[in-house]
């Protein structure tokens, strides 16, 4: 497996698991409902980007997924990073308008303004990498030469 992939898959498991991690903390343990949704969509964003280095790096990403696929996940990585973009500008005007304090973490909107910021980070990792591995897709499925030019 290549190195550039493995530090890929690192870098998704670690957001895999921090997602889970404070959807249970947060929204489980202080009951911080926004927090809960913006952690567990980005964890599942990472785990969706998790999948994609895994194919890639055992070369059977072309089994897996065709172009329709990975371009339908590049709409949803659009979606999640302007939907992740505009909570985090909301939730920043609601924590400086109305002067909401970082704690009691029950009730805390810049914790979600982060949250939803890492949702909308991974949103728009899995459209670069969704596009990205289209292309490959592209590149691999029309050779130059065959048996009908050659």
């Amino acid at each position: 497996m290549l190195r550039d992939v493995l530090i890929h898959l690192i870098i998704s498991a670690i957001g895999v698991v921090l997602g889970l991690v404070a959807f249970f903390v947060l929204f489980v343990g202080y009951g911080n409902h926004d927090v809960g949704f913006w952690s567990i969509l980005s964890s599942a964003l990472a785990a969706v980007c998790f999948h994609l280095h895994w194919i890639k790096g055992k070369e059977s990403l072309d089994r897996w997924h065709t172009r329709v696929t990975l371009r339908n996940l590049n709409v949803v990585g659009f979606f999640n990073a302007v939907a992740g973009i505009t909570a985090l500008i909301w939730y920043l005007f609601l924590t400086f308008y109305q002067s909401i304090p970082i704690l009691p973490i029950s009730q805390s909107a810049a914790i979600s303004a982060v949250w939803s910021f890492i949702c909308g980070k991974w949103g728009v990792l899995l459209m670069f990498y969704s596009n990205k591995y289209e292309l490959l897709i592209q590149e691999g499925s029309t050779p130059i030469l065959n048996e009908s030019t050659a």
